[in-house]
């Protein structure tokens, strides 16, 4: 069970666009500024004043949970303030020319050193827990790091002033994974900051000083503004970009590249504040293009987030998720087809999410589909508070994927609330966990039914698979039996739905902008053609027969397209082939022949003759010592198409054939020989 303290009364959703709940705080000695989120309008000029800490340089800021950390560079401390900017203590030791810092996964709290005083590292990353202590370091190779930032990803991007300033790329663990941006590419990076569309910001200070804008999936440039001497860079809620260097605190207007000076005086780094302790933050979204798929098919859509998970929705105006986490498998698709994704954190407040109430998993594979003459089955609940169902797990036996349509019943079996969920496939032998997420909200004090309308095949248990009703949901509700047809029929039978997740009261919730994800799919192209039954000589392989087509052939074994053969083959008299074609990465469905060895009275095949030109235009030259009695053509269908026993001067015209595979029969005596020849 995960507890949380929830903010407001019941269900009273807070959802909070981007920057919304949000200031944005920056170093400009001997004060941290206060600004506006959205704007980037100054707000407090004066919101922390560091003069009674006699401050060197402050240089970093970050907000730890619920407090404010600034970093001082030259003493080589780390000052610590509540959310209203009241000082509380300091951080000393294993520190020393420290810059940027920042929270990693949520435990801890990584801050760029320099220096070997105090017991510092020398070029390296500090770490201290949530609360401040002292946890360890690793080092950067000789590199001098100056900020850092957590991509959510299971990645921290780091920056540093020299080496040829890469961006690297480093795991919770601190180990090296490699370059976002090689070296070279920048000149002592300082700040760095994620987007809200999911891109990296670098203040780069030295020439060609300026503010650049990465991809943080591939690194590759983006965008570049030429400004002086830049330290601090963060983004605003309307889309400008605020930077600092020496002379104050510029606002920039991304579209035009101009500039405005918003406070004059040295500033150095912003850091995002929620004022309200315990507010959620606004999570960053990565999305990755998702590769073009063929008809017929599903893909894989995958994102990521610094927040606590990912929704992916089927229209723009969905407010039921069809699946929840970073990698979504789309149902089989034949059209190009759109989908949404939005990250989501949640903050505190006094409430509870409860999770694994109900049976938490099977203990059997007893399996079945909803039978629509008994339909809806499922469970019924009693509840004691108001709660909302954030989702159950189901076990899917179905080789296929399928709909499951959820339904939430009252106590008279009137339908309250529905979603229709795409699951992917399972296996009825080790059926598949499958998070099915809902958002049904029930009241305290009523009897409700949690049913399936329609449903794949599904692990449900029988009264002798399971310990027996009730199962409680936390201490709010209690899942009581189970139903079918609309009545407690089946009342001992355990329907379906596991691990229920279940949120009381209200909790502030912080969601990034909806993103559209477009999948492109491309048709399948038809099968090749050609005749179903085909004529061959003895050695001859799959790549001689007559097949007409576009694309790449692919050659099979069986007609499911799983076994491949090499076009060289030898055909064997009897058997069937199969064989289909791919354009542009999509393969087509399959053409099936079947094949015949074409033999004649002592047609030993032997080398008595040889024919040329082949492949032929014109005229087909016969060559050999014996003497020819007669000459039969036939098509690869085994269909007769000539007979002629006068053969002049060894010559067979074939201008009246079409372009294809033909085969020559060449009798001398008792002796057959069968060509094959290609007519251009």
């Amino acid at each position: 069970m995960k507890n949380y303290l929830l903010s407001f009364g019941f269900l009273l959703f807070c959802i909070t666009s981007a920057f919304s709940q949000e200031q944005l705080a920056v170093i400009q000695n001997p004060y941290v500024v206060l600004l506006n989120a959205e704007t980037g309008e100054i707000e407090n000029p004066e919101f922390i004043d560091l003069t009674p800490l006699d401050p060197g340089t402050p240089k970093g800021i970050r907000q730890i949970g619920s407090e404010i950390w600034v970093t001082d560079q030259i003493d080589d401390m780390i000052y610590r303030f509540d959310l209203e900017g009241n000082y509380l203590s300091s951080i000393n030791g294993n520190m020393d020319n420290i810059k940027g810092l920042g929270p990693v996964n949520g435990t801890e709290v990584w801050v760029t050193n320099a220096g070997s005083n105090n017991g510092a590292p020398g070029d390296g990353i500090v770490r201290f827990d949530m609360s401040g202590n002292y946890v360890g370091n690793f080092l950067t190779g000789g590199k001098s790091a100056f900020d850092l930032v957590d991509g959510g990803n299971g990645e921290v991007y780091v920056s540093y002033i020299n080496s040829g300033s890469p961006i690297e790329r480093r795991d919770y663990s601190g180990n090296l994974i490699g370059n976002l941006v090689a070296p070279g590419n920048l000149n002592f990076a300082q700040q760095i900051w994620i987007t809200a569309s999911g891109d990296l910001l670098v203040g780069n200070f030295s020439s060609p000083s300026g503010i650049y804008l990465f991809d943080l999936e591939t690194g590759s440039e983006l965008n570049y503004w030429p400004v002086a001497d830049v330290r601090g860079v963060s983004e605003t809620g309307d889309g400008s970009i605020l930077w600092t260097n020496g002379s104050g605190i510029h606002r920039l207007d991304p579209a035009t590249g101009n500039s405005t000076l918003l406070s004059g005086g040295s500033a150095q780094f912003f850091a995002i504040l929620n004022a309200e302790e315990g507010a959620c933050t606004t999570p960053t979204l990565n999305v990755e293009d998702p590769d073009f798929v063929c008809s017929g098919n599903s893909v894989t859509l995958t994102a990521s987030t610094n927040g606590d998970e990912i929704n992916w929705y089927d229209s723009e105006t969905a407010t039921t998720p069809v699946y929840t986490g970073n990698n979504f498998e789309t149902p089989i698709l034949t059209e190009t087809t759109s989908y949404w994704v939005q990250a989501v954190s949640y903050g505190a407040g006094e409430g509870e999410i409860i999770e694994g109430g109900a049976r938490v998993a099977p203990a059997s594979n007893s399996s079945s589909s909803v039978n629509p003459g008994t339909n809806p089955w499922g469970l019924s609940f009693d509840t004691t508070e108001d709660f909302t169902i954030t989702s159950v797990d189901v076990y899917l036996a179905s080789a296929t994927p399928g709909d499951l349509v959820m339904q939430l019943l009252d106590e008279d079996w009137n339908v309250l609330e529905e979603t229709t969920v795409a699951c992917p496939a399972g296996n009825s032998s080790n059926p598949v966990q499958f998070e099915v997420p809902l958002s049904f909200s029930v009241e305290a004090g009523n009897t409700y039914r949690l049913v399936a309308a329609a449903s794949p095949t599904l692990v449900r248990e029988f009264s002798s698979e399971h310990s027996g009703f009730p199962y409680p949901i936390g201490d709010v509700g209690s899942v009581t039996g189970g139903t079918i047809n609309n009545a407690n029929t089946n009342n001992t039978v355990y329907y379906f739905f596991y691990n229920w997740t279940v949120q009381t009261g209200d909790i502030s919730v912080c969601e990034s902008a909806l993103e559209e994800v477009v999948v492109t799919v491309s048709p399948a192209p038809d099968a090749p053609t050609g005749d179903a039954d085909q004529f061959f000589v003895m050695g001859d392989t799959l790549a001689d027969l007559a097949v007409t087509a576009t694309g790449d052939l692919t050659w099979y074994e069986d007609e499911d397209g799983t076994i491949v053969l090499p076009e060289n083959t030898e055909l064997v008299d009897g058997t069937t082939y199969y064989v289909s074609q791919t354009i542009d990465g999509c393969e087509s469905g399959l053409l099936a022949i079947t094949v015949h060895l074409f033999l004649g009275v002592d047609d030993v095949n032997a080398n008595l003759f040889s024919v040329y030109p082949n492949p032929v235009n014109d005229v087909l030259n016969i060559s050999g010592k014996n003497r020819i009695d007669s000459v039969e053509i036939f098509d690869l269908t085994g269909r007769i198409l000539s007979a002629d026993s006068q053969i002049q001067e060894n010559q067979i015209d074939f201008r009246s054939y079409e372009k294809g595979t033909y085969l020559v029969r060449i009798q001398s005596g008792k002796k057959v020989q069968t060509v094959k020849v290609i007519k251009q």
